[in-house]
């Protein structure tokens, strides 16, 4: 989820208000279920202020999708395009999850062993915490981008990023509560680099990117926009309503405070793509898949509390309850951007917004108008 904003920021330029651009789908002529989703979008950027929205769906393996609305580039006037590039947060942590579930496969790692050795940094109670407390947030490790030294523009190591962490006590011995904790997923960065010699980065580009021909998306390690990425911003305050400038965040985090919790750069087809190859089963063994969606105990408390309900967590999955089922997928809250992506059945549904200036409730609607699409009739 997002990084923690630093508020002593220098701002450099302050942009304009968007001017709304109609939606656009891609791929075929439109369809019913197409004006639902274009007319929702739309409704986003001219009712609740949102810059832009790009949207990707899929259904019993027929291509994605993809349609658009708003603006990529305020200052430019530039529209969004269905196929924009936008910082996807912590969906970066479903991907790290499912390299590491791939070395269990491959008997590297095994989910309930200690952390204990498998890397060199000094964790607190490292003798007593899992692989599996790490993915499931139940390590109890302290939220390193809460330490109040955490500059998110500043240029890091994951040893500087788990520094910050164990800087400050656990919330709770391991293995006894839920808390999300960016934490979990710099350390397990760390504990691939140690097992394979290689970055996280190159083992989800191997592993995953080249092998999903996910050819939109990246895992960067330094600050620099992609060439199609969409700009991001924030506003003074929540939305709705807009009110005041818009101040372009594309890069204020940089690629290394995010790391292995939140740097990855895609597009809505790619995630799309990625979260169906994971949910149908070819990426590591069955078992591991039904670990993977296996609820956390209070992870659905700790949602409700943080405005919204009906989302728990499993290893490295976001678990969602929606009026039809049970749907799978991650959800992404970083500077400037907002996304998720989620599966129920044979229908999958990707959201990308180039703010994360959102009410709870503005954030809850989109996860609602996920959950609709997901559960109307194919």
């Amino acid at each position: 989820m997002r990084l923690k904003r630093c508020v002593a920021l220098v701002i450099a330029a302050v942009v304009g208000v968007a001017i709304s651009s109609p939606a656009r789908a891609v791929g075929g002529p439109p369809t019913l279920d197409d004006a639902w989703l274009r007319a929702e979008i739309q409704n986003l950027v001219n009712v609740e202020g949102v810059p832009g929205v790009a949207a990707a769906t899929s259904y019993d393996g027929q291509p994605v999708r993809r349609m658009a609305a708003g603006l990529a580039d305020i200052p430019a006037d530039r529209a969004m395009r269905p196929n924009d590039q936008f910082r996807v947060a912590s969906i970066t942590k479903t991907f790290v999850a499912t390299v590491v579930l791939q070395l269990v496969t491959e008997h590297r790692l095994a989910l309930d062993q200690p952390i204990a050795g498998l890397l060199p940094e000094p964790v607190p109670l490292a003798d007593q915490i899992t692989l599996r407390e790490l993915l499931n947030h139940t390590s109890g490790l302290f939220e390193y981008s809460d330490n109040p030294r955490f500059d998110p523009g500043a240029t890091y190591t994951p040893a500087q990023l788990i520094a910050l962490g164990v800087e400050h006590s656990p919330y709770f011995a391991p293995g006894t509560g839920f808390r999300y904790s960016s934490t979990n997923y710099i350390v397990l960065g760390e504990i691939v680099h140690q097992v394979t010699g290689h970055t996280i980065q190159d083992e989800v580009q191997a592993r995953l990117i080249h092998t999903l021909h996910l050819s939109s998306t990246t895992f960067p390690t330094t600050t620099t926009a992609a060439p199609r990425q969409a700009h991001g911003y924030v506003f003074a305050a929540p939305l709705p309503p807009r009110s005041g400038p818009a101040l372009d965040v594309t890069t204020r985090t940089s690629a290394s405070a995010a790391g292995a919790a939140a740097a990855m750069v895609s597009t809505g087809d790619n995630v799309d793509r990625f979260v169906g190859a994971l949910l149908g089963g070819g990426l590591f063994s069955q078992h591991l898949l039904t670990e993977m969606k296996r609820p956390t105990p209070g992870a659905d408390a700790f949602f409700a509390g943080a405005g919204i309900p009906g989302i728990s967590y499993g290893l490295g999955l976001v678990i969602a309850s929606t009026p039809c089922g049970t749907a799978y997928g991650s959800l992404g809250d970083i500077d400037g951007y907002t996304s998720s992506v989620l599966q129920l059945g044979p229908r999958r549904v990707a959201l990308l917004m180039n703010t994360d200036s959102l009410q709870p409730s503005l954030r809850q609607q989109t996860l609602s108008i996920a959950q609709r699409e997901l559960c109307r009739a194919g």
